[in-house]
């Protein structure tokens, strides 16, 4: 079974005040982290940078990203040979993702699945905010919030992205087209870099798994 990672590495890094993938994590970027791993647990990987990035990356492909994630995701899916049976995406902002993480989501879709995607149980109280204000609690035991690494049979990624759907992930175009998508269990450390303060955390938490 052929398998191939794109990382999404394109977003300009706004909330964290400028590009987060580039930003050093232990001595290395976060970026380089997340290609590590990838490296690991797939044949191959596509890197989908903002333009004109400069550096050389120990990937396969290199391509640029579009306006949007799906856009960008679609850009990196151009660039996966036609040989490759499972494709996983992986947000780059997340590098502490590891590679029993990447190796449980590809597995699921190799037992069947068109689409695997890790996720924790909610914890927090979560509301929705409607017209005028107006709350409405939500039930928290059917609440999961999801990660990366997700991965795909690559021939479902592929027709769900071919007529340009745009999502906030890839499952959730496989979802629409009434694919199967599974739950693995997501570790709660594998935490997104949004803010300066989440690198910090993930500082802390490679530094302790280092002790």
């Amino acid at each position: 079974m052929e398998t191939w990672a794109i990382v999404v590495a394109a977003g300009s890094g706004t909330r964290f005040g400028g590009p987060k993938q580039f930003a050093l994590l232990q001595g290395r970027s976060v970026l380089e982290w997340s290609l590590a791993t990838a490296r690991l647990a797939c044949q191959g990987v596509v890197l989908v940078l903002p333009p004109a990035t400069p550096g050389d990356f120990a990937v396969d492909a290199v391509t640029i990203g579009g306006a949007t994630r799906s856009e960008s995701v679609r850009s990196g899916l151009a660039a996966v040979p036609d040989t490759a049976d499972v494709v996983a995406v992986h947000d780059a902002a997340r590098p502490l993702a590891r590679v029993e993480l990447w190796n449980a989501v590809i597995e699921a879709v190799a037992g069947g699945a068109d689409a695997a995607i890790p996720a924790t149980s909610v914890t927090d109280t979560v509301k929705e905010v409607g017209e005028a204000g107006h709350l409405v609690t939500l039930d928290r035991s059917r609440l999961v919030a999801v990660q990366t690494p997700q991965a795909f049979r690559a021939d479902a990624l592929k027709r769900v992205h071919r007529n340009g759907g745009e999502a906030s992930d890839d499952a959730a175009l496989i979802e629409a087209a009434g694919g199967q998508v599974v739950l693995v269990p997501g570790p709660p450390d594998n935490l997104k870099v949004t803010s300066p303060t989440d690198l910090l955390v993930a500082e802390a938490l490679i530094g302790a798994e280092r002790r």
